[in-house]
């Protein structure tokens, strides 16, 4: 008769756990998105950014184009990420709200702004 009880109480707590282990919903706007990313999408080489970004917060960079490009900060020393076609990656954004222009080493005619507020 321990045995049942006993497995019916761990039962019972697993069930309970598991209800507890919900994840945090703070940080997300309605869309589902985080508030403090941005995306720079790069597309018919032309940067397309989704908005302003927090200060320090992770900008995610997605080059759709079929060859490679950077995100380059007028600012030497900013960021500077490659992005190589059909791939991601990240940096970080300024710690100080403000405009930050940038362009892209290989094809110096592509600039656009980051906003950081």
């Amino acid at each position: 008769m321990s045995t049942l009880r006993l497995s019916v109480s761990l039962t019972l707590a697993a069930a309970l756990l598991t209800g507890c282990g919900g994840g945090d919903d703070a940080g997300t706007d309605p869309a589902g998105g985080s508030d403090s990313d941005v995306v720079i999408t790069i597309v018919d080489f032309d940067y397309d950014i989704a908005g302003p970004v927090e200060p320090g917060s992770e900008v995610t960079v997605v080059n759709q184009d079929e060859v490679g490009h950077t995100v380059t900060s007028d600012e030497e020393g900013l960021f500077d990420v490659t992005v190589a076609p059909g791939q991601e990656v990240s940096f970080t954004a300024p710690d100080e709200a403000g405009e930050y222009p940038f362009f892209c080493i290989p094809h110096p005619d592509m600039v656009a702004t980051l906003v950081v507020e």
